[in-house]
């Protein structure tokens, strides 16, 4: 009949040695701390105590039908007043702008007035003594009779005089850009005539009666200016 061997005291601290050898030879291959041999009757070590548990935030109340309503006029306010906010100061700039621009008539008017001929002295007195001292009506209806002064003339110079190739002439007539400038005519026909000035790319196209002999004087003059 076998027998049952019983340990004793020492026994069991001699297994818990090896027991702990065997953690201690183990921790020091993983690099972790030696584990301590026990004994009958001591006490265990103690653990670590646990990080205490961060509270969560609370989670936000689901709104009623009304606070969503409540919520979405006061975005949509919000937006309005923005927009408004930007109308305005587009309206602002667009406002500036207008203010310093011409109308598109005073523009035409202003681009008729650059094609005018330069008045000399006598001749800007007499105008300004014109608009001055002159109603609108009066100015309109001394500026007819100027106009039908000049066609008289023009018809008695195209009656009277006869314009040749090679001759000087003055400007009298026609492209208010050229008058009072003295040129050469390049080819004359029965009423018309074509004269080349300087600086213009081409001879000007005039009627003979927008032309008349130059003077001398107007010839020197034109050369010296040129």
């Amino acid at each position: 009949m076998a027998t049952t061997k019983t340990l004793t005291d020492k026994d069991v601290s001699a297994v818990d040695q090896a027991i702990a050898n065997a953690k201690n030879r183990k921790a020091a291959r993983e690099g972790s701390a030696p584990a301590a041999a026990t004994t009958e009757g001591s006490a265990p070590a103690a653990r670590a105590p646990k990080a205490p548990k961060v509270p969560s935030e609370p989670k936000r109340p689901r709104l009623t039908d009304e606070q969503k309503a409540a919520r979405e006029t006061a975005r949509n306010t919000e937006r309005a007043e923005k927009k408004a906010v930007r109308d305005a100061a587009r309206a602002e700039k667009r406002a500036a702008k207008d203010s310093s621009r011409q109308p598109a008539h005073m523009r035409k008017v202003a681009k008729a007035a650059e094609k005018l001929g330069t008045l000399n002295d006598a001749a800007q007195l007499i105008f300004n003594e014109a608009t001055a001292n002159l109603s609108a009506a009066e100015v309109a209806t001394l500026s007819l009779h100027l106009q039908h002064f000049n066609r008289v003339k023009a018809t008695e110079r195209a009656l009277s005089q006869s314009i040749e190739a090679g001759m000087s002439v003055t400007i009298i007539g026609g492209d208010p850009r050229f008058i009072g400038q003295t040129g050469t005519v390049f080819k004359a026909q029965r009423i018309r005539c074509y004269v080349t000035v300087a600086g213009a790319k081409k001879p000007v196209y005039l009627f003979t009666s927008d032309v008349q002999p130059a003077t001398a004087a107007a010839v020197a003059s034109q050369a010296a200016a040129g």
